[in-house]
């Protein structure tokens, strides 16, 4: 019997060869490990688990605050893309006269609300509506055959004088433009001047349609009316004639609110440059976004209540005075 049976050492041959194998695996790996952790910076730094934890709130917190900013920021420019919205909205409400410069429509304001005021003494489309109402009982008197035809006189002498009170309005000036400083009060006055003439035509119209011809029609009349004479076609005209002086009665209120409004909507507006010594401020719109000359606006604050048209403005309620008192809701 030799040493060792064949079968022993060649079991013993494969095993080491195994061994070898599985050495040189292991120092490859360990060499290929190596690399790819040097080639990423070396070995990542030991964290105790409280460390760890720290850390990981800490990025956590970064990223929510970065998402929460993120998100602010988009609400702040879909905010302000809104305001914006709005302000061109109220600009275009506002009319051409608001595309003047404000420190200019805001010098020139008392004497821009003067002239609408002249323009509009009283209300004028409710004067027209009246003097409809007043033809339409006119109307009913007509034919009504029990009516005395004094209770008729008496109506058209009632129509009569409501339509002089209604033609007592300026004459309508187009004083040529300019561009000196009154150019704006030119402006007004053009915007004004135009749908106050188309009124005052519609009155004259009016006022010859009843003197000339409803009034002798009428004076025919027996009393009672036994047969009208076409006395209410006439009246019938009449009406239609009013209908038509109340659409430019309408156009003519439009554009005083266009001037109304350009002398008095200042929200948004760049008023640094204006002078306000003197200037009447009771009234005036504005907002966050108004900018004021320098001192201004802590008086204006003191002196405005919260506006009740639009949220975020406010209306001037007194003038402001460095030593008034806070205006109380």
């Amino acid at each position: 019997m030799t040493d060792r049976d064949p079968r022993i050492q060649a079991e013993g041959r494969c095993k080491d060869d195994l061994d070898m194998l599985l050495a040189t695996t292991h120092t490859q790996l360990g060499t290929a490990i190596s690399d790819r952790i040097n080639a990423h910076g070396g070995p990542p730094e030991l964290r105790t688990p409280d460390l760890a934890l720290d850390r990981l709130l800490a990025a956590t917190h970064r990223s929510i605050g970065s998402a929460v900013a993120c998100r602010h920021s988009r609400e702040a420019r879909a905010a302000q893309a809104q305001r914006d919205l709005a302000l061109e909205a109220r600009l275009a409400e506002r009319g051409p006269l608001a595309n003047r410069p404000s420190s200019v429509r805001v010098k020139y304001r008392q004497e821009a609300l003067r002239l609408a005021r002249r323009y509009w003494p009283s209300d004028l489309a409710e004067g027209m509506r009246a003097a409809v109402r007043l033809v339409h009982n006119l109307i009913y008197l007509l034919e009504n055959p029990s009516q005395p035809v004094a209770d008729v006189d008496a109506v058209v002498e009632q129509l009569r004088e409501h339509l002089d009170a209604m033609a007592r309005l300026p004459e309508p000036k187009r004083a040529p433009v300019t561009l000196t400083g009154l150019d704006y009060l030119v402006a007004v006055e053009w915007v004004l001047a135009d749908p106050a003439e188309r009124l005052m035509h519609d009155l004259h119209r009016i006022r010859q349609l009843l003197d000339e011809e409803l009034a002798p029609a009428i004076d025919t009349l027996t009393s009672p009316p036994a047969d009208l004479f076409g006395v209410d076609a006439v009246a019938q005209d009449l009406v239609d004639d009013l209908i038509q002086g109340c659409e430019q009665a309408n156009a003519l209120a439009k554009a005083v609110g266009e001037v109304e409004r350009a002398s008095s909507d200042f929200v948004g507006a760049d008023l640094s440059d204006a002078k306000l010594e003197g200037v009447l401020l009771e009234g005036i719109l504005w907002d966050a976004a108004t900018i004021w000359p320098g001192g201004w606006e802590s008086l204006v604050r003191r002196a405005s209540l919260p506006s009740t048209e639009d949220q975020g403005v406010l209306v001037i309620a007194a003038e402001p005075s460095s030593t008034m008192l806070h205006v109380e809701a």
